[in-house]
């Protein structure tokens, strides 16, 4: 039975309704931009918080999607706010897509007097105390520049006891990429805020916030975000052992040279036994782009993802016979690793569940002698089994 749960001034992100919740999976959604319109400086459902300088806030399209797109010239800290009651226990799972232009050099939330970042995304919690301004427990995600990927503290910030942060990108990160972030806020605050009721939410969450600032180093930033939702699958985040495992199993690369058979030690697995899944994306001659992969098609991935959590998927790329074998080898994993940002980057699927590995021309399914063949056989597969 699908489940799909809504409130005030939120929209759904469509695609994401229409593949997860017809898989069965339960939203909360936060925001789905629709328009360049800002009502009131900011994105129907949000409000302008401005702290200080002059807020530089627009819409920003890229292909079907908008996105919040957030610049500060090195002098002010502004962003949005909503209100946004979730239980976290029920929906655990906080996602976003995230992408930063410019970071303000130096910045660090390690220092108070350098702790400057291209785009926070921050969630409150049910106030501690009184006042409680001062009491609300809030949980930050930040895209940092200096500080290392993980660094997980409190707030140097006056006042700040009660905002405690998690650092998911930097600098080593690479500017202009998109990046999809799905975090069990649940866990993340029990890590955060143990020394507070146990660990434990006192209750739902109070709201949402997306900001930026850079008024002490002084120097720009510049960050785009958007498809914003609460979900309730954790499997979605977490690699198992099993996953693990394969993982490491589908590291080998499989490659025979021309006109000779496979080693026997490699076994092709029979994915078209009832209950597998194996789903064929061709590619142009020489090509990596991914034009499209059917809805019908991402709708039994993702179903198929619910339904095992425990398995993951494996992305194998192919090639035809022109060129030579080392140049398909390369070509073929590029292609396979092509699907994969696909489904990542418009689906938000878990990458941890996809694994990409490169067969080259050694896997034909057709006559690579013939045009028709080969074009046949340029092609990327998707397949899985369930295990016992």
């Amino acid at each position: 039975m699908k489940r799909i749960l809504a409130f005030s001034g939120f929209t759904l992100w469509a695609a994401l309704m229409f593949f997860c919740a017809g898989a069965g999976a339960s939203i909360i959604p936060v925001t789905k931009i629709r328009s360049a319109d800002l009502p009131g400086g900011a994105p129907a459902g949000w409000a302008l918080e401005k702290k200080f300088g002059a807020p530089s806030l627009k819409i920003a399209r890229e292909g079907d999607n908008y996105y919040l797109h957030l610049l500060s010239q090195g002098n002010s800290s502004f962003g949005v706010r909503t209100s946004a009651r979730v239980n976290v226990k029920d929906f655990p799972i906080l996602s976003w897509r995230w992408k930063v232009q410019k970071m303000p050099v130096g910045g660090d939330v390690r220092k108070k007097s350098a702790d400057d970042q291209a785009l926070q995304v921050y969630v409150a919690f049910k106030e501690t105390g009184f006042p409680a301004v001062l009491n609300t427990p809030v949980v930050g995600y930040v895209w940092d520049n200096e500080a290392p990927k993980g660094w997980s503290g409190r707030s140097t910030q006056i006042g700040g006891d009660k905002m405690r942060y998690i650092v998911l990108r930097n600098k080593t990160d690479k500017t202009g990429q998109w990046y999809t972030e799905r975090r069990n806020i649940y866990e993340d605050y029990k890590k955060l805020f143990g020394d507070i009721n146990g660990g434990e939410p006192l209750g739902v969450t109070t709201g949402l916030q997306i900001h930026i600032n850079t008024q002490r180093t002084k120097t720009p930033a510049e960050g785009l975000i958007g498809e914003i939702y609460f979900s309730s699958e954790t499997k979605d985040v977490a690699t198992t052992e099993a996953a693990k495992e394969k993982m490491v199993a589908a590291k080998a690369v499989i490659s025979a040279p021309r006109g000779k058979a496979l080693p026997e030690a490699v076994v092709i697995e029979d994915f078209s036994r009832p209950g597998c899944i194996n789903i064929s994306v061709a590619f142009d001659a020489n090509s990596t782009q991914v034009d499209a992969i059917p809805k019908s098609s991402v709708q039994t991935i993702m179903e198929y993802l619910v339904k095992y959590p425990r398995d993951t998927l494996v992305i194998t790329g192919h090639a035809d016979s022109v060129g030579s074998v080392a140049f398909n080898l390369e070509l073929s994993k590029r292609r396979a690793q092509s699907v994969k940002q696909y489904l990542v980057e418009q689906y938000a699927i878990d990458e941890h569940r996809l694994i990409v590995r490169g067969a080259g021309e050694s896997q034909p399914i057709a006559d690579n002698d013939t045009p028709e063949g080969q074009a046949q056989n340029r092609r990327v597969t998707i397949q899985d089994c369930p295990r016992p």
